[in-house]
Order: C-alpha cells, then structure tokens, then sequence
C-alpha cells in the first residue's frame, strides 16, 4: 500500500503562530506607548522617521492574523487577509481618486511610496486590523452564546459595532496627529463630523459591514470548536484604540477621545465576562450549531 501523504500545512493551523502573536503583541504595546508618549509630549521626531509609525497597524495586523492561524488552516487566515487588505486598498483609491464612496481623502506622501499612488501605505494594514480584531473581540464577548441560535447575526452584529467604533476613533487622530490623511476644504466646509464630512460615519458603516461580510466565509470553522479563548485579538484592539485615545488627547479631541475611551472600557469589561462565563445551552438539544471562528 502506498505510504499517505502528510496533510498540507496551507491545510492546517500554524504551529508557531502563539509565539508570532504575542512577539507582534509585544513589539505593538511598545509602539503604541513610544507613539502616545511623543504625542503627549508634542516631539514629532525627524520627519525621515515616521515611516516607524506606520509599523502599528502592520504589527497589529500581524497579531490578529496570527491568532487566526493558531486555530484556522493557513490558507483560509491568508486568503481572508489578502482580500480584505486588497479591498481597503482599492476602496481607499478610489475614494482619493474619485471622492467616493467615503469621501475624497488625500493621503500623505511623508510615508514614502504610495500604494496605487494614491493611497498612504499603512492605511490598508490598518483597517485590516480594525475588520480583524473586532471581529475576533465579538467572539470573546459572545463566547457564553455560541450555542444559540442566530448567533452568526450576533456575532456580525457586535463585529461591526466595534469596528465603527474603532474607525471614528482613529480618523480624526490620523488626520490631525499623524497626518496621513486629509480632506479638501470643500468637503468639511459646512456640515461635519470631527472635522470629516458629515456623511461619513454612515459610509464608513457601510464599508465595515461589506468588509465583515468579505471576511466571514474563511473565518468559518469547519468543525465546533470550544476552546480557551484567545484573548490576543482583544488586547489588538485596545492598543489601536488606546492609541488613538492618546493622539486624540494630546490634540485635544475630546470627543474621539472620551468615544475611544467608553468603548475601550466596555469591550475590556464584556471580554472578561465572556472569556469567564460558562457556555449556554445549544438552541436545539439534538445539534448543536457550528461555531465560526
């Protein structure tokens, strides 16, 4: 009989993503503090080094993908990342170059090249990490009713709440701390949200539930799984937020900051009480419904 073949590694979690995590978590928490901490402290730093500032979203999107290779095969968290980071790229083109669907941005040159020529390199990365860690922080939060029914609409429901949140917490900090970005007086000129153009907040929910729904079919875990949760993604989230929470203090943006700052603590509170929670019952005592990762 021939000897079987060995499974695929594209085919299986990766073993070595734990130790890539919380490395990534790590080197996250130690640039969001150095960030926060000049900002508060009103030092720039040479303009040839802000490139180092856009590695955040790069290692928070490096954190939360790693957290989905420690239970997913890695073709399905690759394919997931690509696409929703090719997709925030184009939409973002073509909002700089058009002006729609979310407005026209123009994104800074200070970062280096331009992704399209267009589009400032980290942005992509960031909403990567926003989309990914929000969605993997629903998970925790609703980790005591996966067994319910409509839990897949719950957990789309919270995913994108906590990615808006994310959202309008960081533009404002992105525009007037980091500067990647910026609106043409004409569309801020009358009426506004922080300084973006008013319709904003709702495009932006629109494109946060389009790049939920890209990501939720590879996120889909072919067998029940009831593990320890995996509170990595969550801390992802709290670093973006409290980077922003920081930027937005130091300019004084009072209201993204106090949004960041409710948000952040209702999310740290509701994780800790669903990683500890006991499961609920399934729906239906016969079956139990497939978990999404």
């Amino acid at each position: 009989m021939p000897t079987p073949r060995p499974p695929s590694v594209w085919t299986q979690p990766l073993r070595q993503a734990g130790a890539i995590q919380w490395a990534a978590l790590t080197l996250l928490a130690l640039g969001v503090l150095a960030s926060g901490t000049a900002a508060l402290a009103g030092w720039g730093g040479p303009s040839r080094w802000r490139w180092l500032e856009g590695g955040i979203p790069v290692l928070a999107s490096v954190a939360v993908l790693a957290a989905l290779a420690a239970r997913l095969p890695l073709q399905n968290v690759l394919a997931c990342g690509v696409l929703v980071w090719l997709t925030a790229a184009m939409v973002m083109a073509v909002c700089a170059f058009t002006g729609s669907p979310l407005g026209r941005f123009e994104f800074t040159r200070a970062l280096g090249g331009r992704l399209m020529d267009h589009v400032a390199w980290p942005v992509p990365f960031l909403w990567l990490a926003v989309i990914l860690s929000a969605r993997q922080s629903a998970r925790v939060v609703l980790r005591p009713w996966r067994r319910v029914k409509n839990y897949g609409a719950w957990l789309l429901g919270v995913a994108l709440g906590l990615s808006l949140v994310l959202a309008l917490t960081i533009e404002p900090f992105g525009r007037q701390v980091l500067g990647w970005w910026q609106w043409p007086v004409r569309s801020t000129g009358h009426a506004h949200w922080l300084g973006a153009p008013v319709v904003f907040p709702v495009m932006t929910a629109v494109f946060v539930a389009g790049l939920q729904l890209i990501a939720a079919p590879w996120l889909m875990a072919k067998r029940p799984t009831v593990g320890e949760p995996d509170y990595g993604p969550v801390l992802t989230w709290l670093a973006l937020d409290l980077w922003a929470v920081l930027g937005g203090v130091s300019a004084r943006l009072w209201a993204a900051a106090a949004l960041g700052v409710v948000a952040g603590g209702a999310l740290a509170v509701l994780a800790r009480y669903g990683g500890r929670a006991r499961l609920s019952a399934p729906a239906r005592a016969e079956s139990a419904s497939v978990s999404t990762a």
